[in-house]
């Protein structure tokens, strides 16, 4: 049971630290295409521009996720990051249109590797103490 926690554990610092790093390029890149979505569809520039604080919303995840990795009582407030960033890749879909092929992909992978990490249900915290 302990190497499963500590399997665990480690995939939430590997998919946080690779959220820190991906996020910034991502971030430059979401900007820099808002002018060429804004001329191919109406809401997609604009779609660009969310992504873009999708990404700067996952550094915040990440961080929580280093700060608490190995606080099994602390992964309430991870796992709701968590499914607020899953929630926002899946609204971004429909504005963003051919471009969420383009930006969306590494935020979404991420962020379910980061939520295979913390668990996906709130009674794995109550098992593992």
């Amino acid at each position: 049971m302990s190497s499963n926690n500590s399997r665990k554990r480690m995939l939430l610092r590997i998919s946080s630290v690779l959220m820190l790093l991906i996020a910034l390029p991502m971030l430059l890149w979401c900007l820099n295409l808002i002018n060429n979505a804004s001329l191919e569809y109406t809401y997609a520039g604009l779609g660009c521009f969310a992504s873009g604080i999708a990404y700067i919303f996952s550094m915040v995840t990440a961080i929580a996720g280093l700060t608490f990795a190995g606080q099994y009582r602390r992964y309430f407030w991870c796992r709701i990051l968590g499914y607020t960033q899953l929630a926002m890749v899946v609204l971004l879909v429909y504005p963003l249109r051919f471009y969420a092929v383009l930006t969306l992909p590494p935020l979404f992978f991420l962020t379910v590797l980061y939520m295979l990490g913390v668990g996906w249900r709130e009674e794995r915290d109550y098992e593992l103490q």
